[in-house]
Formats: C-alpha cells, sequence, structure tokens
C-alpha cells in the first residue's frame, strides 16, 4: 500500500513539473502579446503652450486613434532642456514620451549644457515634420523686406534686438551665422527665450524688434500681420509663405530644417516604441493631418526611430 502511494505521488510529480513546463512555455510566447497602453501616456512638451512642440503634439492628439489618449504636459525652461531631462530621467514604462525637435535634443550635448549623451540615450521613437525657421520683424518696424532691415541695422548699430529660442540651441547658432552673413556682426543684440511663444510675445510688445522663430510658432500672428516675415531659412519656399524670399536666394547658404518628433525613456520596451510609431505613422498618412501641418509652414516627412537616430549620429560625426 505503501508503495503504491510513493508511485502515484511520483507520478504526480512528474505530472506537475510537465504542466509547469508547458505553461512556462507558453507564458514565453504570450511574452509579445503584452497588453499595451492600459493608461494614458503623458508627452512632455518642454516649452510652454503655444510653441512648435506643443503645436504638433495637439494637432497629433486630433488624429491619432489608440485605445488610450495622450496628455500633453508642458515643462518650460532652458530652452527646452528641463523638460527634455524631465523625459530622459522618467521610467521608461512606455506612458512618457517626450516631444522634441532633433537639432535641440542633439545641441543639449554638444554645446556643453550637459555631458549626458541625451541624444544617443533616448529611444527615438519617430520624427515626423522638418520645421523651417523664420526671419520675423513686428508692424510697429515699418520694415516690408529684409533689405529694409538691414540697412537701419547698419545705420543704428545696437538698436536692433534680435529675438532667438535658446542661448544653447540651433536656433542661436544659425542666426548667429546669418546675422554675421547679413554684415550685422556687433551692430544687433541677440535676446534668448525659452521657446517660440515667448520670443514671440517679446516681438509683438516691441521688447525686440527681429526674431528667429519656427513658422508654426508665429503663424497666427503673421495671418493678422501683427509679424512681417522677411526671409525663411530653407532652400525652397515654403507653401505656407509662398512669397517670402529664402535664405538660398539671397545668397546665404544656411537651410537648417528641424526635424520635429518623438522620444522615449532608454529602456522603454519595445513593444511600446513599435505601437506608438504605428499610431503616429498613421496620423502623418492622413490627407488632412498633411494639410494641416502645411498651412503651418511645416513639411510632413515621417522617419522612423532607427533610421533618424542613424541621421542624428551622422550629424554629430560631421
Amino acid at each position: 500500500m505503501e508503495e503504491k502511494m510513493k508511485k502515484v505521488l511520483m507520478s504526480a510529480a512528474i505530472l506537475l513539473c510537465v504542466s509547469s513546463l508547458l505553461l512556462a512555455g507558453g507564458q514565453t510566447e504570450d511574452a509579445g502579446k503584452v497588453q499595451y497602453p492600459t493608461k494614458n501616456m503623458n508627452v512632455i512638451i518642454p516649452y510652454a503652450p503655444g510653441g512648435g512642440s506643443d503645436i504638433l503634439t495637439r494637432t497629433i492628439m486630433k488624429y491619432i486613434q489608440m485605445d488610450r489618449s495622450f496628455v500633453a504636459i508642458n515643462v518650460d525652461g532652458a530652452g527646452g532642456y528641463i523638460g527634455c531631462m524631465q523625459a530622459y530621467n522618467a521610467n521608461p514604462d512606455g506612458y512618457t514620451l517626450l516631444a522634441h525637435n532633433a537639432m535641440d535634443v542633439v545641441s543639449y550635448t554638444l554645446s556643453g549644457q550637459t555631458k549626458t549623451p541625451v541624444w544617443s540615450d533616448l529611444e527615438t521613437i519617430c520624427m515626423v515634420v522638418s520645421d523651417f525657421n523664420v526671419i520675423a520683424t513686428n508692424k510697429q518696424s515699418g520694415w516690408k523686406s529684409l533689405e529694409e532691415m538691414v540697412a537701419y541695422a547698419k545705420a543704428n548699430p545696437g538698436k536692433i534686438r534680435w529675438g532667438v529660442t535658446g542661448a544653447q540651441t540651433v536656433n542661436m547658432v544659425d542666426t548667429l551665422r546669418i546675422v554675421d552673413a547679413l554684415g550685422l556682426k556687433g551692430l544687433v543684440t541677440l535676446v534668448p527665450y525659452d521657446g517660440g511663444a515667448a520670443s514671440k510675445t517679446a516681438l509683438l510688445g516691441n521688447h525686440i524688434q527681429v526674431e528667429t522663430n519656427s513658422s508654426a510658432d508665429i503663424r497666427s500672428s503673421l495671418l493678422s500681420g501683427d509679424e512681417i516675415p522677411l526671409m525663411v531659412v530653407a532652400k525652397d519656399r515654403i507653401k505656407a509663405l509662398p512669397k517670402v524670399p529664402t535664405t538660398v536666394e539671397k545668397g546665404i547658404n544656411i537651410t537648417t530644417a528641424k526635424p520635429r518628433g518623438y522620444y522615449a525613456p532608454k529602456g522603454t520596451p519595445k513593444y511600446a516604441l513599435d505601437y506608438l510609431a504605428k499610431a503616429i505613422k498613421k496620423v502623418t498618412e492622413m490627407p488632412e493631418f498633411a494639410e494641416t501641418v502645411e498651412k503651418l509652414g511645416w513639411q510632413v516627412e515621417y522617419v522612423d526611430g532607427e533610421a533618424s537616430k542613424a541621421q542624428v549620429k551622422k550629424w554629430v560625426e560631421e
């Protein structure tokens, strides 16, 4: 009887082991079918409301189709650096995104603002649009062309205050190069602001007389006539401002376009990155989305995370 009981227990143990192995195998196989997302996702926008990253995110929110929603969180300061680092240090669980432009993400490290390789550590989800800067003045200045502004600056050294978005950003670097190309080095004063919205407000209040800002950031004031576009930083004219000359037309070989898109903290699961990239890509394929962003002065240029990171690496090495 005792021997029979031992055999029964042994059989049960073997059966339990086999069942456990089969069950474990099933869990491993299903690991790729993680239920995601199960809650809303925070999108950190490292600038004040009304800037380019803010406008892009809220535009995407109108069209994106997901099981959960994006929640926009504006974290302003230090030319986007504070919000960028908040996203960088967030829990990589797939529920925190960073809306930013690739140029500024790179600039934080290259300028020495941080020793952390932010651009290479962050997971790149995708780039969505190319954004072009505009050199603009306010209606109080009375200038109707770039040439009129340049003539005034040369005749009145130090009178023009020129706003830029951030002290150590691509916007600042390009503006310095443009000022030099126009022969205005030492004749105008550059004033950095924490984002496009702040720079636009300063220009409209005549605290500055010229600004370098995203076409989307200043779209409303261009339409109202409160701002006058003098030049677009691009090779070809953009659809939103077809009558405004470009830097290349003016003999200035500066054509920097800012890729805007989305990042996630290092270590964010691949299933989350893939899900988000797919959902955002579907938005970029919608004709109504393309029409909306082109009116803002952007061009739809979807680039997946891997290709985007490779492009940025090339920029850094060059």
